[in-house]
């Protein structure tokens, strides 16, 4: 600052005149008074505005050079003649005589006549005036607002001078954030926080007036810091280039006016808690508490009530320590030192408290402040409960204020960013049962059930708890915030942090007395550990304040290795034991499940998962690994005992992943050593990984790089086994396609290999891939395995691999990264690219821009079974189709296989060609048939059962290696498409299986993937239809659309379903219990037998999913178990009517992990199975009962998607909190459901936005059945019944609009009761199916259903409409494809064939009074079928008559006639 005192001695300034009898600040007072009064008397004229806006600029600058002025007056003489601040008095006598000079030209041009022109004359000189000081003005207030030193006292720390200086500070501010546009957000945010200080600092009269004196000292510096900055803003408001170093001046400036130094806050803390050093009588601790809180955290933000009433606690406990002599004790010293440093924490985020509130609190510190707040509050609690444990009331009180408290800690966590690391996760599961636990331990005290050395004991216990954590946060921000620690020291504390994982996890409890034998021995290491932590919070936490303690590290480390050895031997026979109970599953259908489900769980904010949510992530990443892994070396590891075991090993991992993954999402059963027991099982997936490697690496003929580059490929249909290359002449294959990839133009071209399965695509592409020729023309070859399931990533990582390292960085690119990486490594390369086994033309255009085309000759080499894909793939595309074997070609192949070089035995040779011919030249067959006879005796009866019965042997034969011929269908089905088919089991044999219960159950399992195509139910409906496609499944019913109704599975396929099912131990099939309930002549089911006794062991099933087919009876009294079942579904032997309840409550509580739950054959009596809400897995839910309503609980059902109940009694009535089952996408309801219409509930604006089916709800007309249909906005079926009101305003009973459901595309009504007419049907245009039944509406009316342009199947049943004559009109009916008239009381049907132009499937049944059908509509040349039921004589024959005619125009008419009831 000595450059100030030069630039005054170098300007020539006037002689400063004060007048002896004015003040310093008068001067400005009287200046401040002219603009008034010149803006007052311009005001009502042209130029008041002109003048007004001049007055305001120029007095802005003023009050700033007043607000020096005022401070500069209360500057002592000594402190004024001080280094730098020596030419202070001189200037502000300059800048004071330069003022009144102004004053005096203002007055005298108000007075004057032109007095318009003068003023302004007069404001520019002044301008020109407070201009001219401006560098002088800078400096000095650089000067006075870095200088916080003084002789005497600060020139602020009276009240009377802070109060002013800010006053007028704060209206400078504002009138600046109204003229500065680009800081105006900037400054509105210091003026926020200058009145949130000025109101504090108002708060704080009468409190101790020497740390008043402090308080304002501190404040009234910050003060004249803002003072300087706005100055500095307003003189540089025209320079943008000084923007960006005014908002960093902010930013540091606004932290200042919060406690953000261990002195302020300690002086803050002092002033609140009511400490006074002079005994002055000081303010309510209340409303001083409350006047500190709402200067930390201004704003009335719900998200920041948790915040308000931590602090508040802690700061009352400050007090009542500062009150007491608790201060004394060593513990609760470091509890005061840990309060005041986060308060200090809390002060650094002073400004987010003033910001908008959609950038507040997405800090993850931010976050984790919090949950440390919290956690002091848990220590704080229990520090009292431990001081004051005489007074139950006292007692009572502190505990309900904790649990209070935690509600809003709870709602604020919920919805809280995720925070960076792994711990703040679990504070909140280990706070809340402080409460509880403490709770327990004081009444049992204060009931004489234990003695004060327990209550203190137990208590001490749950205090170390909550340091044992607090010391657990702390590592972890070490190991964050300071990663430049040395690696030693990281290491030990990344140990030690581990270490108290698994200490905290014991501690937590509760034990069984067994457990407790090392308890002494854990305590004591965690009590190290706090020290640790204690010995480093007394101190600035650096690194090297970290160094300085490191010494202390490696003893501690070890101790606390030992106590965890320990504490994991005590759980270990637990997880032994239930390993020993796994299913021992071959296969990869569970793991795929598995992942699909935890990757939902990924995404979930479930409280019984938060603490462990960071390990489920880790688990999905391995297991992921691992899958990708089982996929490449599936066909091997039948071969190699080595493969063999990793891959069983991987199952079991997975299954024990799943089993414990699923305890911890349904929060039941839960142990203190399962979350230890996922931490190791963490270390064995990776343990595994390892193993999986190193194993591929000494295991001949894979490639472990390709194994590794595919880590994270999707689940790809099963390989064929290789067919030995050896015996199979591919030679004149093999040159045609390598002379069409080396020669031809310099073009990228594509080279196609296509055939069927089993023809030996890949093999061919492999050997050209490996001809020498081939490897020496192209620079770079790359290969990959494209399938049918592909994930576009992963190939282009399997790719990349055969040409780059695959480095950590590249592994971590993004989609459009790699892409942009992989045409770098291409270009300018002459490269070949395999793409094997292509099955859509959407992979290659998912790939074709990352290949560049430089006229170098690159090719890319394709195989698929599609000629259709391979065709579409270039115009000019070279495709190479396989041809199959001939006859002699197959024996020639057969022949080598089973006698190499030497012949074959006369006596086999004849059956030997019949063998190979029955094999259809396909090399797959006849390398598996091969294989089969190779390992038995060559004898011709052998052949001939083999020749006579070829497939089935195959299928016999366990050590085949291939999947035998009659499971080629399946085999080659997508991993999707398996288990689709392979549900099919889960029905009984010889039944129609309904469509829509199977494609539920499919989406109910998982089964449908995600997919833009269309919804869940519109891709399960694909799925079904590629089954059929593929003849494993045949349609049986069809619907009135032409969709499959009921499907069903043909003997022998099911056989092959079930063996497969129990092969992969996919599904369970029970059939009876005739183990346990010997046959009697007694086959009613009505209950179970009198004084019988349930079984001392149930039956338990082990299976993911089991289907129980039995006497109802039966399979109550077997007591069915199973702790790893996800799906049980129950068809009972009998289809009568289930008249005898059952109590199924105690069955379900041995399922508790349930996903399905189909028990619709059982009557469960007059209530929900009890416990059934805490089922929370569950997804499919079908029951039946004597029920009249659905309990409340049922919404605890958060990933329910299909509920189905069937009340034997009729009506259902729906819970209201079935609004909040936000996954709902198909609720049934037989007979039918009503709705609670309590006051203010049908108003509720809640939707159910996925449900897309709903039947059938019973409504009446009216406002409140329109207001419950627009709660359903995703609604796409709907049958329901509406009924009439009792009130007799025809209004009321109007039909209501329902053409705001815009996808509703079925609809079912039947009415109850007599509408009103008029009756306006408003129906949405998007309507295709509709049944109308009972309206009772005359022909007339149908006029508005005809004119619906999407409408394609109309069915009219029991008297929709009545009269006796249907005159049809032009215009309607256009899309119309199939009629359904049934129970009508038509006589005459007036049309032609323009009335019904697509009209293609007709139905009449008991239209007793019609005469005949239409003439005309024997020229609808779409009409396919006309049925006719318990119609007239004189219907039939005008039907055929029409049959008739069609034939006569070239039309082939389906006609169907009932005969049975023609006469009546």
């Amino acid at each position: 600052m000595e450059c100030f005192g030069k630039l005054v001695k170098k300007k020539n300034r006037k002689k400063a005149v004060k007048s002896k009898n004015r003040t310093s600040t008068d001067v400005f007072d009287s200046l401040f008074l002219e603009l008034d009064d010149c803006t007052s008397f311009t005001f009502f004229t042209e130029r008041s505005s002109a003048i007004t806006d001049q007055v305001g600029i120029v007095r802005i600058e003023a009050e700033l050079l007043g607000m020096f002025q005022m401070y500069m007056a209360n500057w002592n003489n000594a402190d004024k003649q001080r280094g730098a601040g020596q030419g202070l008095g001189s200037l502000v006598l300059e800048i004071e005589a330069a003022v009144e000079e102004a004053t005096s030209d203002v007055r005298v041009a108000h007075q004057s006549a032109g007095r318009y022109e003068k003023i302004e004359i007069a404001i520019a000189k002044l301008q020109q005036k407070l201009m001219f000081f401006r560098p002088q003005m800078e400096v000095a207030y650089e000067y006075v607002a870095s200088n916080h030193s003084f002789e005497s006292q600060h020139p602020l720390n009276n009240y009377e001078n802070w109060e002013n200086f800010c006053d007028t500070l704060l209206g400078v501010v504002r009138r600046q954030g109204d003229l500065l546009c680009r800081l105006c957000s900037q400054l509105r945010t210091m003026y926020d926080m200058v009145k949130c200080l000025h109101r504090y600092v108002e708060g704080m009269q009468g409190t101790c007036p020497n740390l008043q004196r402090d308080l304002l000292t501190h404040f009234g510096g910050v003060l004249v810091r803002a003072a300087h900055f706005s100055y500095v803003c307003w003189i540089h408001r025209m320079d943008e280039d000084k923007d960006q170093g005014m908002i960093i001046m902010l930013s540091d400036l606004v932290k200042a006016f919060k406690p953000n130094t261990p002195q302020v806050s300690e002086l803050c803390l002092k002033l609140t808690t009511g400490y006074c050093s002079c005994h002055s009588s000081i303010s309510s601790p209340h409303y001083l508490v409350k006047a500190y809180i709402y200067f930390l955290i201004p704003k009335e933000y719900y998200r920041y009530e948790t915040l308000r009433r931590s602090l508040k606690d802690l700061i009352f406990f400050v007090h009542s320590i500062c009150v007491s002599d608790l201060y004394r004790n060593d513990n609760v010293k470091l509890t005061l030192m840990e309060i005041k440093a986060t308060i200090i924490e809390l002060g650094s985020f002073g400004y987010s408290f003033h910001d908008t509130e959609e950038t507040r609190d997405t800090d993850p510190a931010f976050f984790r402040l919090v949950e440390k707040m919290e956690l002091l509050r848990a220590e704080v609690f229990l520090i009292r409960l431990l001081n004051h444990r005489g007074s139950l009331k006292f007692l009572e009180h502190q505990i309900d204020s904790f649990h209070n408290e935690l509600k809003y800690f709870r709602d604020y966590q919920r919805n809280a960013p995720v925070a960076e690391t792994k711990v703040p996760k679990l504070i909140w599961l280990h706070i809340k049962p402080v409460a509880g636990e403490a709770d327990s331990v004081c009444r049992s005290f204060l009931a004489g059930s234990i003695t004060e050395d327990k209550f203190t004991d137990e208590l001490l216990k749950l205090l170390e708890k909550i340091k044992l954590l607090k010391t657990e946060v702390l590592f972890e921000e070490l190991l964050s915030k300071h990663p430049s620690l040395i690696v030693n020291v990281k290491l030990q504390i990344k140990s030690l942090d581990q270490g108290l994982v698994v200490s905290r996890t014991y501690l937590m409890g509760p034990l069984e007395e067994n457990e407790k034998l090392i308890l002494a021995q854990v305590e004591s290491v965690a009590r190290d550990a706090a020290c640790f932590y204690y010995s480093l919070l007394e101190n600035e936490i650096t690194e090297d304040t970290v160094r300085k303690f490191s010494h202390l590290l490696p003893g501690l480390v070890e101790k606390m290795k030992d106590v965890n050895a320990m504490i994991k031997e005590i759980y270990l026979p637990h997880r032994r034991l239930s390993r020993s109970n796994f299913p021992k599953l071959e296969g990869l259908g569970c793991i795929d499940f598995f992942l699909v489900d935890l990757f939902e769980q990924l995404k979930s904010k479930a409280d019984s998962i938060l603490s462990v949510k960071h390990q489920f992530h880790v688990v999905h990443e391995e297991i992921k690994f691992l899958r990708s892994f089982l996929a490449y070396i599936e066909e091997q590891y039948n071969e190699h005992q080595e493969l063999k075991s990793v891959a069983s090993c991987i199952i079991q991992v997975t299954l024990e992943a799943e089993y414990l993954i699923d305890l911890f999402v349904a929060g039941d059963c839960l142990r203190w050593y399962h979350p230890l027991w996922l931490s190791d099982l963490v270390e064995d997936l990776r343990i595994i990984k390892f193993q999986a490697t190193e194993t591929c690496k000494n295991v001949q003929g894979i490639n472990i790089h390709n194994v590794l580059s595919t880590s994270t490929r999707a689940s790809s249909p099963a390989e064929s086994p290789q067919i030995d290359e050896a015996v199979i002449d591919l030679a004149d294959e093999k040159k045609l396609v390598i002379d069409r990839l080396v020669a031809g133009s310099g073009k990228l071209d594509v080279v196609s290999i296509v055939g069927m399965a089993g023809l030996g695509k890949t093999t061919l592409a492999w050997k050209v891939y490996n001809d020498p020729s081939i490897t020496y023309h192209f620079h770079v070859q790359a290969w990959c395995c494209v399938s049918q399931a592909y994930q576009k990533r992963e190939l282009l990582l399997q790719i990349l691999g055969d040409t780059v390292e695959l480095t950590d960085d590249l592994l971590e690119m993004s989609d459009a990264d790699l892409e942009m990486k992989l045409y770098r490594c291409l270009k300018r390369n002459k490269y070949l690219i395999v793409m094997d086994d292509i099955w859509s033309i959407e992979a290659w255009y998912d790939f074709k821009r990352s290949f560049p085309d430089d006229n170098n000759g690159s090719r890319i080499l394709m195989t698929s079974r599609h000629f259709d894909v391979a065709a579409k793939i270039k115009e000019d595309n070279f495709i190479h189709p396989l041809r199959i074997f001939s006859e002699d070609e197959s024996w020639e192949l057969l022949q080598k296989k089973l006698f190499g070089t030497e012949g074959c035995p006369d006596e086999l040779l004849e059956l030997g060609k019949q063998i190979s011919r029955s094999c259809g030249g396909l090399p797959l067959a006849l390398v598996a048939i091969s294989g089969l006879l190779k390992r038995t005796d060559m004898e011709p009866d052998w052949w001939k059962q083999v020749s006579e019965n070829i497939c089935s042997r195959i299928a016999d034969d366990p050590e085949t290696r291939c999947m035998d011929i009659l499971n080629l269908s399946y085999t080659y089905l997508p991993d999707y498409l398996k288990r689709c088919f392979l549900y099919t089991g889960v029905f009984l044999e010889d039944k129609d299986i309904p469509v829509r219960k199977l494609t539920w159950l499919w989406a109910a399992e998982g089964f449908i993937a995600n997919t833009q195509l269309g919804s869940k139910e519109d891709v399960a409906e694909r799925y079904l239809r590629d089954l059929i496609g593929r003849s494993l499944v045949m349609a049986s019913k069809r619907r009135s659309d032409g969709g499959v109704k009921t499907c069903r599975v043909h003997d022998m396929l099911r056989t092959l379903c079930l063996r497969r099912c129990e092969e992969e131990n996919f599904l369970q099939w029970q059939n009876g219990y005739d183990e346990l309930f010997p046959p009697t002549y007694e086959d009613l089911d009505y209950g179970v037998d009198p004084g019988y006794c349930l079984p001392a062991n149930s039956t338990t099933y082990e299976n993911r999913r089991v289907s129980i087919f039995s006497k109802r009876k039966h399979f109550v009294m077997s007591s069915p178990c199973g702790p790893c079942v996800r799906s049980l579904l129950y068809s009972a032997t009998s289809d009568m009517r289930p008249w005898c309840p059952y109590d199924i409550s105690s069955i379900l509580n041995n399922f508790k992990l349930l996903r399905v739950l189909d028990v619709e054959c059982i009557n469960m009596g007059h209530a929900f199975p009890r416990g059934i809400e805490v089922m929370v897995r569950l997804r499919y839910l079908a029951l039946s009962g004597d029920i009249d309503s659905i309990p409340e609980s049922i919404s605890e059902l958060l990933n329910l998607e299909i509920l189905l109940v069937k009340g034997l009694k009729g009506r259902v009535l729906l819970p209201r909190t079935i609004w909040s089952m936000a996954k709902l996408r198909h609720v049934h309801v037989i007979n039918h459901a009503a709705f609670s219409l309590q006051d203010g509930i049908w108003k509720s604006s809640s939707q159910l936005h996925n449900l897309v089916s709903f039947s059938s709800p019973y409504l009446s007309c009216g406002e409140r059945t329109e207001n419950i249909m627009r709660r359903l906005p995703k609604l796409r079926k709907l049958r329901c019944t509406f009924s009439e009101l009792s009130d007799d305003n025809e209004k009321c009973n109007q039909f209501p609009k329902l053409n705001f459901l815009t996808e509703l595309v079925s609809l079912k009504l039947l009415y109850s009761g007599r509408i009103a007419l008029p009756c306006k049907f408003d129906f949405p245009l998007n309507l295709r199916k509709l049944t109308l039944s009972k309206f009772h509406l005359p022909w007339s009316y149908i006029s508005e259903i005809g004119k619906l342009p999407n409408l394609e199947v109309l069915k009219l049943l029991s008297k929709a409409f009545e009269g006796e004559v249907w005159e049809m009109k032009e215009g309607e009916f256009l899309n119309l494809k199939f009629l359904k008239l049934d129970s009508l009381n038509l006589a005459e049907w007036n049309a032609s064939s323009d009335h019904l132009p697509q009209l293609q499937h007709l139905i009449l049944r008991s239209c007793r009074q019609l005469k005949e059908v239409p003439s005309g509509f024997g020229e609808i040349c779409t009409l396919e079928m006309i049925e006719v039921q318990l119609c007239t004589r004189s219907v039939g024959k005008s039907v055929r008559r029409l049959q008739t005619e069609s034939l006569d125009m070239g039309n082939e008419l389906k006609v169907l006639i009932d005969r049975s009831e023609m006469d009546f």
